[in-house]
């Protein structure tokens, strides 16, 4: 069985786990989801700005451990991947096997900057709102300092340009997650 790469990308609070949650409701057994979360990087790794450490930047992000595990997914290998406390500053609370499905969600904000990782995806989803509404959703890292410093910066510099990668991008300001769910559902329809 080759299994079907699905990337959702977009910035903090625009929507991202909502929608994976949804699929999974759809797609059920036939589907597994993968959080970029997992791949963070911590501690002297982490780049740092007006003395805050920087989660919104390409080098937040262990890539090459990324890649390594969806090749092995691709080629019908089980990864162990991370399971991080969102709410706890991505605390590590232990570890899955994820097998490999017929469709492999991923979701993470930066999953577009690499064209290794968009090379390897099959069909690439980016959601859009606004600053103000993405703010407002946000629910891990609450701090007025970090995002008008560091999240909204960064959002502008590394996230919001890799939009030009996806095969659809859907505004979560206009569409609710239902039928975001049912856009994409739509769009895969011939393939599963």
């Amino acid at each position: 069985m080759k299994s079907f790469f699905i990337g959702i990308a977009g910035g903090s609070g625009s929507g991202k786990t909502r929608l994976v949650k949804e699929l999974k409701r759809y797609f059920g057994r036939k589907a597994s989801i993968l959080h970029l979360d997992c791949y963070q990087r911590f501690g002297e790794k982490l780049p740092k700005i007006y003395g805050m450490e920087n989660w919104e930047c390409p080098e937040a992000v262990n890539w090459d451990k990324l890649l390594k595990d969806l090749i092995s997914l691709k080629n019908g290998k089980a990864i162990r991947a991370e399971i991080r406390d969102e709410h706890k500053k991505l605390k590590l609370i232990g570890t899955t096997i994820l097998y490999p499905t017929e469709i492999i969600i991923i979701e993470g904000y930066l999953l577009f900057c690499k064209k290794s990782i968009r090379d390897v995806l099959d069909f690439l989803i980016y959601l859009k709102a606004s600053d103000k509404t993405r703010i407002k959703r946000r629910t891990k890292f609450k701090n007025d300092k970090y995002e008008r410093k560091i999240l909204l910066p960064m959002h502008r510099k590394y996230i919001e340009p890799t939009k030009r990668f996806a095969d659809l991008i859907l505004n979560t300001e206009k569409y609710s997650i239902k039928e975001c769910s049912n856009k994409i559902i739509r769009h895969l329809l011939d393939r599963f």
